[in-house]
Protein backbone atom coordinates (compact mmCIF):
# COMPACT_ATOMS: atom_id res chain seq x y z
CA UNK A 1 0.00 0.00 0.00
CA UNK A 2 1.05 3.39 -1.19
CA UNK A 3 1.31 5.73 1.99
CA UNK A 4 3.14 9.10 2.35
CA UNK A 5 4.69 10.48 5.75
CA UNK A 6 6.36 13.24 7.27
CA UNK A 7 9.57 13.04 8.46
CA UNK A 8 11.75 15.52 10.12
CA UNK A 9 15.18 16.48 7.96
CA UNK A 10 17.69 14.69 10.42
CA UNK A 11 15.50 11.69 10.69
CA UNK A 12 15.33 11.74 6.95
CA UNK A 13 18.97 12.33 6.52
CA UNK A 14 19.87 9.43 9.00
CA UNK A 15 17.56 6.81 7.66
CA UNK A 16 18.52 7.62 3.88
CA UNK A 17 22.50 7.38 4.94
CA UNK A 18 21.87 4.05 7.14
CA UNK A 19 19.82 2.53 4.17
CA UNK A 20 22.39 3.14 1.58
CA UNK A 21 25.90 1.91 3.87
CA UNK A 22 23.27 -1.52 4.80
CA UNK A 23 22.61 -1.65 0.63
CA UNK A 24 18.74 -1.89 0.73
CA UNK A 25 16.59 1.02 -0.22
CA UNK A 26 14.89 3.46 2.34
CA UNK A 27 11.50 1.60 1.60
CA UNK A 28 12.96 -1.89 2.95
CA UNK A 29 14.63 0.48 6.00
CA UNK A 30 11.23 1.65 7.14
CA UNK A 31 9.51 -1.05 6.62
CA UNK A 32 11.23 -3.38 8.19
CA UNK A 33 11.79 -1.05 11.08
CA UNK A 34 7.98 -0.41 11.77
CA UNK A 35 7.57 -4.66 10.98
CA UNK A 36 10.00 -4.75 14.55
CA UNK A 37 8.13 -2.16 16.26
CA UNK A 38 4.84 -3.92 15.74
CA UNK A 39 6.35 -6.95 16.69
CA UNK A 40 7.27 -5.63 20.02
CA UNK A 41 4.37 -4.02 20.95
CA UNK A 42 2.12 -7.21 20.26
CA UNK A 43 4.87 -8.94 22.79
CA UNK A 44 4.09 -5.95 25.38
CA UNK A 45 0.51 -6.21 24.86
CA UNK A 46 -0.70 -9.28 25.46
CA UNK A 47 -4.19 -9.59 27.50
CA UNK A 48 -3.85 -10.36 30.98
CA UNK A 49 -4.72 -13.72 31.88
CA UNK A 50 -7.09 -14.30 35.00
CA UNK A 51 -7.41 -17.05 37.01
CA UNK A 52 -10.10 -17.75 39.14
CA UNK A 53 -9.91 -19.48 42.92
CA UNK A 54 -11.32 -23.00 42.82
CA UNK A 55 -13.61 -23.21 45.66
CA UNK A 56 -13.51 -26.50 46.84
CA UNK A 57 -16.62 -27.95 48.69
CA UNK A 58 -17.88 -31.49 50.26
CA UNK A 59 -20.61 -31.01 48.00
CA UNK A 60 -20.10 -29.30 44.42
CA UNK A 61 -22.72 -27.35 43.70
CA UNK A 62 -24.03 -26.41 47.51
CA UNK A 63 -21.91 -23.38 47.74
CA UNK A 64 -23.72 -20.56 46.35
CA UNK A 65 -21.44 -17.42 45.01
CA UNK A 66 -23.08 -14.32 44.21
CA UNK A 67 -21.76 -11.47 42.43
CA UNK A 68 -21.58 -9.19 45.47
CA UNK A 69 -19.64 -11.76 46.86
CA UNK A 70 -16.50 -11.70 44.59
CA UNK A 71 -17.57 -8.16 44.62
CA UNK A 72 -16.62 -7.61 48.35
CA UNK A 73 -14.06 -10.17 47.92
CA UNK A 74 -12.42 -8.32 44.99
CA UNK A 75 -12.06 -5.29 47.28
CA UNK A 76 -11.20 -6.83 50.54
CA UNK A 77 -8.24 -8.99 48.85
CA UNK A 78 -7.22 -6.51 45.80
CA UNK A 79 -8.61 -3.43 47.04
CA UNK A 80 -10.52 -3.01 43.90
CA UNK A 81 -13.68 -1.37 44.08
CA UNK A 82 -16.43 -3.02 41.81
CA UNK A 83 -19.56 -0.75 43.17
CA UNK A 84 -20.79 2.42 41.56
Amino acid sequence: MRTSIDLPDDLFRSAKALSSLRGVTLKTLITRAVERELESATVQFRPRRVEFPLVRSRRPGSVAVTSNMIADLLEKEEGIGLSS
